[in-house]
């Protein structure tokens, strides 16, 4: 993927479109018809394709680094919510196409320390948290493998666990909070979980409190998105 977008140059977003979704089809045929053969010798049913695409640590294998092809200077430029939409919707609309049955998650995965790119945007201070959860709301997952200071206050976890669940509600998607406070760090440090957990930049949490938000108890009423039968 990362290859045919820097190939195709400085294309408009139609044709660079074109280029995501023909190596999107072109990688989840190939996985399609493998599983199919590999059912087939074991006696199994075929399941589904996951079309996803998921990062690890490794250097050439980021999401950021798609995202930094496709225009954006680094992960979090202004942007970079739009360039991971456009990459999402091609990822779906291509492997639709390349499978007769795609399911899991199926999409663009941001986990902030198994991404190289997303790790170093961290580092640098151009990848805020608030900007991260703003990219959840086109992606497939929510914010993922976000280490934060130890001592970060309880209602403040749930207030950022709030606001990621509302994102997921109100867009019907997928959403989730795997967040990491990181006991004895503090911002600008890091943590290291090896392996395809990767190093965490500990990313800084603004100290504006949201205790008096969350103490209300309770529940949250439904939203109309309820009432769509």
């Amino acid at each position: 993927m990362l290859d045919a977008i820097r190939a195709a140059g400085q294309v408009g977003f139609q044709d660079l479109a074109e280029v995501i979704k023909k190596t999107v089809f072109k990688i989840t045929r190939a996985g399609e018809l493998i599983g199919r053969k590999v059912a087939e010798k074991h006696g199994i049913e075929f399941g589904i394709v996951d079309i996803s695409l998921a990062p690890t640590p490794a250097e050439g294998d980021s999401i950021g680094d798609i995202l930094i092809a496709m225009g954006v200077e680094d992960v979090g430029a202004p942007g970079t919510t739009c360039a991971l939409a456009m990459l999402n919707d091609c990822v779906k609309k291509a492997g639709l196409m390349a499978s007769q049955s795609v399911g899991g998650m199926s999409g663009a995965f941001i986990p902030v320390s198994e991404d190289q790119a997303m790790i170093r945007a961290a580092e640098r201070g151009n990848l805020s948290l608030e900007k991260l959860e703003a990219m959840t709301a086109v992606c497939s997952v929510g914010l993922d493998m976000v280490a934060i200071p130890g001592d970060t206050p309880a209602s403040t976890i749930a207030g950022i666990i709030a606001d990621e669940s509302a994102i997921g509600v109100i867009n019907d998607k997928t959403t989730a909070a795997r967040i990491i406070p990181a006991y004895g760090k503090k911002a600008g440090e890091f943590v290291d979980y090896g392996g395809l957990l990767g190093k965490a930049p500990i990313m800084p949490v603004r100290t504006i409190s949201s205790y008096n938000l969350l103490s209300r108890g309770g529940r949250f009423p439904a939203p109309t998105r309820s009432l769509t039968n």
